[in-house]
């Protein structure tokens, strides 16, 4: 390549000189850029005002509600058929009619179809009311604002709830019926181990599962029936102080779990 001459080079400079002086610009002064600011300062104050608005506004709004309890408890009777009330209530009410209504029904005997009835009912409406919680059903209510374990606790609760009120009703069906019905030790008799298979339930819910909760719930309400029938609900032993102080002792111990539970399922994961 050949290197230019002076000539073409002052030619060259000559020809950009104008352009060049078109493209240099004075440095801005302070004086204008106070008129820009001054010009600008409308939308300032606009952006200030709208911004002071909104945190007014945010500071006005009431305050977000904790969802609750009750409306979760709604929520999940709805999710039950109607089948499962209708078939629950049918139940009940077979069971009323096959109890002896004669004057001189011992209340034991009684109780003894209640604590064998009763707790059966519960575990079979347990294992409906878990037929379908699979993994797509744990994703789905994963994302409720209600700790997933409390939708657990909140199903058991609701078919606790539904079997207190049977077997109420059933006890207070008796006690018109048959003359002299001792009202309180039969519902002690019974209400005892569905307290207590209700909180082993409840609490082995939280711990290890479903499965392992329905396992030792049947378990256990298989041995107290045995155990009932052979030695609490018999001769003199049914009238005893001791048999009182075991219907009360489950008693406490069914409620106890529950509280137990239901505590537990607060900020817990969703069991496996």
């Amino acid at each position: 390549m050949s290197i230019p001459h002076d000539d073409e080079i002052k030619q060259l400079e000559q020809e950009l000189r104008q352009p060049l002086s078109q493209m240099i610009t004075n440095p801005i002064s302070s004086q204008q850029t106070a008129v820009l600011i001054h010009a600008l300062q409308p939308a300032f104050d606009g952006l200030r005002e709208a911004g002071e608005e909104e945190r007014f506004s945010l500071r006005q709004a009431p305050p977000v509600k904790r969802p609750s309890l009750l409306r979760l408890i709604h929520s999940q009777l709805s999710s039950y058929s109607r089948v499962y009330w209708v078939a629950s209530l049918l139940i009940f009410g077979m069971l009323m009619l096959l109890l002896p209504t004669n004057e001189y029904v011992p209340y034991t005997s009684v109780g003894q179809t209640f604590t064998f009835v009763l707790p059966a009912l519960l575990l079979a409406s347990l294992a409906y009311s878990f037929r379908s919680w699979n993994k797509e059903m744990r994703m789905i209510e994963s994302i409720t604002p209600y700790p997933p374990a409390l939708l657990l606790i909140v199903r058991t609760m609701i078919v606790i709830g539904l079997n207190l009120v049977f077997g109420i009703v059933g006890s207070i069906y008796m006690n018109m019926q048959v003359r002299a019905f001792p009202l309180l030790p039969f519902m002690l008799q019974w209400l005892s181990i569905l307290l207590l298979v209700s909180g082993v339930t409840a609490y082995v819910l939280m711990w290890k599962g479903f499965k392992a909760a329905f396992a030792c719930s049947a378990f256990l309400w298989l041995i107290w029936n045995g155990v009932d029938q052979r030695y609490l609900a018999s001769g003199e032993l049914s009238n005893s102080n001791d048999a009182h102080i075991i219907y009360i002792s489950a008693l406490f111990a069914g409620a106890a779990l529950l509280m137990l539970a239901y505590k537990k399922s607060f900020g817990r994961r969703l069991l496996p």
